[in-house]
């Protein structure tokens, strides 16, 4: 039998023409009938490897796809290049979506930001890992894609089994369509998002505005509200103080002969009058000492409200910056996927259908092949590969007018669980003779000395019973006769 694992030899393709070709066994170059075609079919040498690459992608068996015709070798060809298609694209929507994602924001969307080649580097690598998750997940739902009925006609029932491979990839092509979109539209979705981040901005600066001024308010009323008081009191000090000197002046007027009797002199109703001067002038300084603490506080709060008003300035230049940033961050993945979809129309739609019959069109097209050579080859190597482990897969038989399934037998299987079975039937007889031969000896010792299996009861006392009974058990067990008895070692025991 021919090895479908390496080239057929000359005696296996037969002669070869003038042109060096092989041809079918029995043939020779000047045998060959008119319009035979020499191409060798069964090398894998002339196999380029570009088209191993595609056969690879698409999970075809090469070895087996070099023996067949051409017709075979172009449809795993084409599908292989719609699985690499599909790898080379998910690259590039994966590197331009991370790029979004890790690249550098400032300003608006119309403003030009320099490559970043760290951002890039992360970009191309995360982009190199979608690609190759999705290139698997591609080429095992062309390989486990049955070829269906073997013609073009695709039966509900491949159809229906068929549908979660067609989900799946119906997911892989929405995720590869969206960066895809935003890349195309991205000029229109450049003026729009620069448009939506200038009123964001606008609209963060004006409640800024209107909050620092609410808070610059509340601040000055506080402000003057603290400094009436203070003014209040330093006032009331002022007047009682001016009152007290008054007074004062007048009592000197009266000493000097210029007011009151009009005669000078400091008796004793001057005396009092000063007395009750100079006390009064005692209790306004305790008073002004006591207000002055009481003040200590309201003056450290007008310090702190007028440093709060001062740096109003310098705030609203740091919440205005802030404001511009969170407004440059309005350029994320999701903002233009989201833009893409209210401006772009018509567009993101075709661009998603488009994805879609290259994600699921491999599936279908694979379920209307046309059963060819290499279906045969497959189903030929699947059945060598179970024939060599004796093993008869599972058949349908016509009994009577019914079709029958025959599950499947496991002869290799089933033979060593047949051989292990008969050995442990073996083991099992032999134990038994081993034991039966052994009971006849035993008994026929017993027969020939029964005293030693059989004590006089009034020979010993009831207390050594005990000990007769196990020098009887180890006479029965062969000690103590001389001839001591032993069990044959079976194939198991050894």
């Amino acid at each position: 039998m021919t090895d479908l694992h390496r080239p057929p030899n000359e005696s296996e393709l037969g002669t070869t023409a003038q042109d060096g070709r092989a041809l079918p066994p029995g043939l020779d170059g000047d045998e060959a009938p008119l319009g035979h075609d020499p191409y060798d079919y069964g090398t894998l040498q002339d196999v380029g490897l570009w088209t191993r690459l595609l056969w690879y992608a698409c999970g075809a068996d090469p070895q087996l796809l070099a023996r067949c015709p051409h017709s075979d070798r172009v449809k795993f060809q084409g599908l292989g290049g719609v699985v690499l298609a599909t790898a080379l694209l998910a690259f590039v929507s994966g590197s331009y979506a991370f790029y979004v994602v890790f690249g550098p924001k400032g300003g608006t969307a119309l403003v030009s930001h320099p490559i970043d080649p760290q951002a890039l580097g992360f970009a191309m690598g995360f982009g190199l890992l979608w690609a190759l998750i999705i290139f698997n997940i591609d080429r095992f739902i062309v390989a486990s894609t049955g070829k269906g009925d073997g013609s073009e006609k695709i039966a509900f029932s491949e159809l229906v089994s068929a549908l979660p491979r067609v989900l799946m990839a119906t997911l892989i092509g929405v995720a590869l369509s969206a960066p895809l979109e935003i890349r195309i539209l991205e000029t229109e979705i450049d003026t729009e998002l620069a448009s939506r981040q200038k009123a964001e901005r606008q609209r963060l600066d004006k409640s800024t505005d209107a909050r620092i001024e609410r808070d610059a308010k509340e601040l000055a009323a506080k402000t003057d509200q603290a400094r009436g008081r203070l003014d209040g009191r330093a006032a009331e000090y002022e007047k009682r103080r001016q009152e007290i000197l008054a007074q004062r002046h007048l009592l000197e007027l009266e000493a000097e002969g210029a007011s009151g009797s009009g005669k000078p002199g400091r008796g004793p109703a001057w005396r009092d009058k000063k007395e009750n001067l100079d006390r009064l002038e005692q209790e306004l300084e305790a008073w002004k000492k006591q207000v002055g603490e009481q003040d200590a506080p309201v003056r450290d709060d007008i310090d702190r409200w007028r440093k709060q008003l001062d740096g109003i300035a310098a705030e609203v230049k740091t919440e205005k910056a802030e404001n511009a940033l969170a407004a440059a961050k309005m350029d994320g993945l999701m903002m233009r996927i989201h833009i893409s979809h209210e401006i772009g129309g018509a567009v993101p739609w075709v661009i998603l259908l488009l994805l879609l019959s290259i994600e699921v069109g491999p599936i279908f097209f694979k379920l209307m092949l046309i059963e060819g050579a290499y279906d045969a080859l497959v189903e030929n190597q699947k059945r060598l590969a179970a024939a060599r482990y004796g093993v008869e897969p599972k058949r349908v038989e016509l009994i009577g007018d019914q079709k029958v399934w025959i599950e499947p037998i496991y002869h290799a299987a089933e033979t060593v669980a047949e051989a292990k079975r008969q050995r442990r039937e073996h083991e099992v007889a032999l134990i038994r003779a081993i034991h039966a031969a052994w009971r006849q000896r035993v008994e026929a010792e017993i027969a020939a000395h029964p005293e030693r299996f059989v004590a006089d009861p009034g020979a010993f006392p009831p207390a050594t019973a005990a000990p007769t009974q196990a020098a009887s058990a180890d006479t029965a067990s062969g000690k103590g006769s001389g001839a001591e008895v032993t069990q044959p070692k079976t194939e198991g025991d050894a």
